[in-house]
């Protein structure tokens, strides 16, 4: 008995129960929904920091059928006696439920079982004890059942935890409870779980319910039909640990990653899994800006589209421009794609095989200036314009020629030369820095890591190709064909309201990569780091439909301020009660929302290898 007795006495108050360390009170539920689901005793029982208790008896069937007899006389005098017609349907329906009761009592043997409910919370202090009551008592209002603290019960109550349904009715404040069919009873069954365990998927975690989350980004189903995540949590959310369970996983399996590090977080995990990290700041070579990669595929024969392929290098390179010039106007954008092609043209390239040249055969920058002064003047060392040349013309070709003369001066290792990166193509995984990139102007960086983007679609068209190829004449299973992953952590630097144009050209990633088993999993630590509160329509809308195409969303702990912006953004596939618990989540806590399906809340766990391998991560 001592080991098992209050510490410090007990003494039962009107509405609680005060002991040497806390108090606690007894919450009883006593009204039901009418009508209700499968499992619907998992939402009453699955509340956290609370013991709930569920005591069930067998009523007797003669007495049932004596209750719900009466009952039936009370109902049938009603609808005769009342003038409200509302009144008259109540009392109608709850005769026809009760007669098909009756029915199942009498010919099917259903059985009334006796079911109480009972929450039994405790807290430090008496202030603490009422707000968790009003919490639980507002939840359960909100799931359409009422719960009470009795009044001078509480002692009563307290005893229910050790006492059987037999022993609780001889108590002084026994009550009438609550009498449910025994088939409505077995359908709330509550200890159902919730887990995803996809076949060729490995462990993330556990499911609040205790089931196991065992995912692959690429799996394919009827409802999971494409590969595209994001990722958003705070720091210290588990965020980077998920993140490095998920690549780590694809890279056992010998899936292609490529990774946008900004932070260098990755480095360590790449380089132990055999990868290659490479600076995009020009200390590791360049990449040439005007070198045309296969970007279009021929759905029918999976061959690449040569001439469409370089009308689409066109439209990057005029985007580019856009990046290094943000406040031309469309008269010189237009100037620019019409002298680019032209120098295309002029020197030497047949869009009949535009992807087919040597590296070192494309033409670089200075070349393009080159062409272009001399589409300007007569004269390029005396400065003679041409004769026929208008002065609008002039002075755009004069914006361009600025324009790309300061991108070569001051950034010349970054665009100015033919490409030098070691070949990448048949590499497994490769991390591309952004850490000093990041630190350059702003137009610079997103040139550059668009630059990066056209090169990894077009890798990722030409390992599709291969593995779709094999996939379609039988030789490959959807399992066994190698994807195509490309990671943006901090994805906020890429995709936000003030880089539409990147956001226009990774829907249209998405859209496209699933074709040739490639997906992108965007992270990011704040939701409002991508979307402002100050974002136009226009914007937020697309910033929508990049995230509408993602198949996962791992969300986990946001800011209090992020729920409307969560609210706007994920509008449809988060709950409002699964908003509001996304401040108050813990470390690896994780709400898993997949497109079409279920939102599954788990923890994400890591062994202690796995952290010391991923080294950083929390």
């Amino acid at each position: 008995m001592s080991k098992i007795q209050p510490v410090g006495g007990i003494a039962f108050n009107p509405s609680s129960i005060r002991k040497g360390d806390g108090y606690e009170a007894c919450i009883h539920l006593y009204e039901y929904q009418t009508t209700v689901n499968t499992f619907w005793l998992e939402q009453l029982l699955n509340f956290d920091d609370v013991v709930v208790t569920v005591d069930v008896s067998t009523a007797n069937k003669q007495d049932a059928l004596e209750k719900i007899n009466r009952s039936i006389s009370e109902n049938l005098t009603r609808i005769d006696e009342v003038a409200n017609n509302i009144d008259k349907i109540e009392a109608s329906n709850t005769v026809d439920n009760l007669t098909s009761l009756v029915y199942d009592i009498t010919s099917k043997d259903e059985i009334i079982k006796i079911v109480t409910i009972r929450y039994f919370i405790s807290a430090r202090t008496i202030d603490e004890l009422d707000k968790k009551a009003k919490t639980i008592l507002e939840r359960l209002e909100g799931l359409g059942y009422r719960g009470a603290i009795f009044l001078n019960e509480q002692e009563y109550e307290w005893k229910s935890l050790f006492l059987s349904s037999t022993e609780q009715s001889k108590l002084p404040n026994k009550r009438n409870e609550k009498g449910i069919p025994s088939i409505s009873f077995g359908g709330g069954y509550p200890f159902h779980f919730t887990e995803l365990n996809d076949p060729t998927g490995m462990y993330l975690g556990t499911t609040k319910t205790g089931g196991n989350v065992i995912f692959d980004l690429f799996t394919k189903d009827d409802i999971r039909k494409s590969y595209n995540a994001l990722v958003i949590g705070l720091m210290g959310s588990g965020k980077s640990t998920l993140l490095k369970k998920i690549l780590n996983n694809n890279g056992i399996v010998n899936n292609t990653i490529r990774i946008f590090d900004i932070a260098g977080e990755f480095k360590t995990l790449v380089r132990i899994l055999g990868g290659e990290v490479i600076a995009l700041d020009g200390s590791d070579g360049i990449i040439n800006p005007l070198q045309i990669f296969a970007t279009i595929i021929d759905e029918d024969t999976n061959e690449i589209l040569e001439e469409q392929s370089y009308m689409q290098h066109l439209s990057k390179v005029s985007m580019m421009y856009q990046f290094l010039a943000p406040n031309a106007n469309s008269n010189e954008i237009r100037e620019f794609e019409k002298s680019l092609s032209n120098f295309y043209s002029s020197f030497g390239i047949d869009t009949r095989k535009a992807t087919q040249y040597e590296t070192n055969e494309y033409p670089i920058m200075e070349e393009l200036i080159e062409f272009l002064l001399n589409e300007l003047y007569e004269n390029v060392q005396k400065g003679i314009l041409k004769a026929n040349i208008t002065n609008n013309r002039q002075e755009r070709l004069e914006n361009i020629i600025l324009t790309l003369e300061g991108t070569v001066r001051d950034y010349g290792k970054l665009f100015n030369g033919h490409t030098t990166i070691k070949d990448i193509t048949n590499k497994q995984i490769v991390s591309f820095e952004v850490r000093n990139l990041v630190q350059f102007d702003k137009r610079i960086f997103n040139a550059q890591t668009f630059n990066i983007l056209t090169m990894l679609w077009n890798n990722a068209l030409l390992q599709g190709l291969v593995e779709k190829k094999a996939f379609d004449e039988g030789r490959k299973t959807t399992m066994e064909a190698i994807k195509y992953l490309v990671l943006m952590d901090e994805a906020h630097k890429f995709i936000n309201s003030n880089n539409i144009m990147a956001v226009d050209y990774l829907i249209n990633f998405e859209r496209e990569a699933r074709k040739y088993f490639g997906g992108l999993i965007f992270a990011t630590q704040s939701i409002r780091d991508v979307v402002p509160d100050n974002t136009s329509s226009e914007a937020l809308e697309k910033i929508r439909t990049l995230f509408e195409l993602t198949q996962y969303k791992f969300i986990m702990q946001q800011d209090n301020n992020s729920k409307k912006s969560l609210a706007e953004i994920f509008d449809g596939q988060l709950t409002e009660s699964e908003i509001e618990t996304v401040p108050f989540m813990g470390t690896g806590d994780c709400i898993l929302s997949i497109n079409g399906g279920k939102n599954i809340r788990f923890h994400i766990e890591a062994s202690d290898k796995e952290l010391e391998l991923f080294k950083g991560g929390a």
